[in-house]
């Protein structure tokens, strides 16, 4: 089991832009692939963050206005 925090300084602004995390040690991957929503203030933004059982973590704009400024989330999860 692990828990992970994201604390991000800037968001990509486009409506369907995406961010990429980097890989996840070899420690801390999900046994499955792992997807949360994020929903910012008042519902203006709206991200999918994805940790895939290889280690990748990215996120996605889900469409309509983002924002640029900074976010944090966190999700728990199985590991490998």
């Amino acid at each position: 089991m692990a828990q992970i925090l994201v604390e991000w300084k800037s968001a990509n602004t486009a409506s369907w832009g995406s961010g990429d995390f980097g890989v996840l040690p070899a420690g801390w991957r999900p046994l499955i692939t792992t997807r949360w929503a994020y929903s910012g203030r008042d519902g203006g933004t709206q991200r999918d963050f994805t940790i895939l059982p290889d280690g990748k973590f990215t996120y996605r704009n889900l469409g309509g206005s983002q924002n640029g400024e900074g976010f944090v989330t966190s999700a728990s999860y199985i590991t490998a």
